[in-house]
């Protein structure tokens, strides 16, 4: 397990491609205060010892070290012992519909970004609980398997989008099974629940008979409807476009997306769990994390590094390397040692 002790550090690396763009702006005007005074056919003859390459390729050669030195500063840890430890907690899995639909501002600022926010807030209040996450549209499939690394969830609800899955539809059947399988075995887990935060666009009554079939094995299925009833228009994002534009159907009318609660309520009375219609107040997680926290525990056995090891002196060593590279490459051609040890012929 690796991990940095001082991560903030990590942002002064956004300012090499700043160190690139002054560097290429004082080359430029180099050249262009050269050839004020000298024509270019006559550099090579007055300046022979002039080179832009080495320039560069020292340049080049700071920024590593000054990565490298970044790196070490954020001090990279490794874990060297392994702690095991036995908790008491819920295991949760979340079904979060990812479709285009899911882009409306009907709820603000729109049905996806919500939800994330929501769920990343759902996670600081868990304790000793074991969380996962299937993302579906068209698909389904373990976007976070279920795990108690909080840190982790937090990184993986941050990157998901529509993109991730390019076929459309709500495949929520396929979700929940594919939620339930990643419980693992059975054993004697009492306390196994699913959340479902959809629009509810579709029809299929297979996934009604999927959850009755979940709830058999002892799973409680909520749901969450993501929407208004009167709809909204979906926003389709296309790069260079100055202005929103919104999905049309074959006829070129645009397309509404309205949120389906019949099928989200049939769900969740399968699955033995509540309903709960989001709005632009809440989106209802913390009601049905109240009701997940009143369940038998599970025991389980968590497992986490306890001792850590610096390793910032790896890269202390390294970013030292490249400056002594750097001193020995000269701005100007040198027929004896640039040629023979760095550069060749020129």
């Amino acid at each position: 397990m690796i991990r940095t002790e001082f991560p903030e550090a990590l942002y002064l690396l956004i300012l090499i491609p700043v160190f690139f763009v002054i560097h290429y702006i004082y080359i430029r005007r180099k050249k262009q205060r050269l050839k004020r005074f000298v024509d270019n056919e006559l550099i090579n003859t007055i300046v022979p010892e002039l080179s832009y390459g080495k320039l560069w390729t020292k340049f080049i050669l700071l920024n590593l070290a000054f990565m490298f030195l970044v790196i070490a500063i954020s001090n990279p840890q490794i874990g060297t012992s392994i702690e095991k430890s036995e908790r008491k907690g819920t295991d949760l899995m979340i079904c979060l519909d990812i479709s285009n639909s899911m882009l409306a501002e009907d709820i603000k600022p729109n049905r996806i970004s919500r939800a994330k926010q929501s769920l990343n807030s759902l996670i600081d209040q868990l304790s000793n609980d074991r969380i996962g996450i299937v993302i579906f549209a068209g698909s389904a499939y373990v976007q976070l398997p279920i795990t108690n690394d909080y840190s982790a969830a937090k990184t993986f609800i941050d990157i998901i989008d529509p993109s991730m899955i390019s076929n459309q539809g709500t495949a929520i059947g396929e979700a929940l099974e594919i939620a339930n399988e990643s419980f693992g075995e059975k054993n004697n887990n009492k306390s196994r629940s699913i959340i479902l935060i959809s629009d509810g666009e579709d029809n299929e009554e297979e996934a009604v008979n999927i959850a009755k079939k979940i709830a058999k094995d002892g799973v409680i299925i909520n749901t969450i409807g993501l929407g208004l009833a009167e709809g909204a228009l979906i926003p389709i994002n296309k790069k260079g476009a100055s202005k929103i534009e919104y999905k049309k159907d074959a006829n070129g009318s645009y397309v509404m997306t309205k949120l389906n609660e019949d099928i989200l309520k049939d769900i969740a009375t399968s699955g033995n769990g509540v309903y709960i219609k989001a709005n632009n107040a809440s989106i209802g997680l913390d009601n049905i994390l109240a009701r997940i926290n009143k369940m038998d525990k599970n025991e389980y056995q968590a497992i986490a590094y306890k001792d850590y090891e610096n390793r910032f002196y790896i890269f202390a060593f390294i970013a030292l390397l490249f400056l002594v590279i750097e001193f020995f490459v000269f701005e100007k051609k040198n027929k004896y040692i640039n040629r023979k040890f760095f550069f060749g012929k020129e």
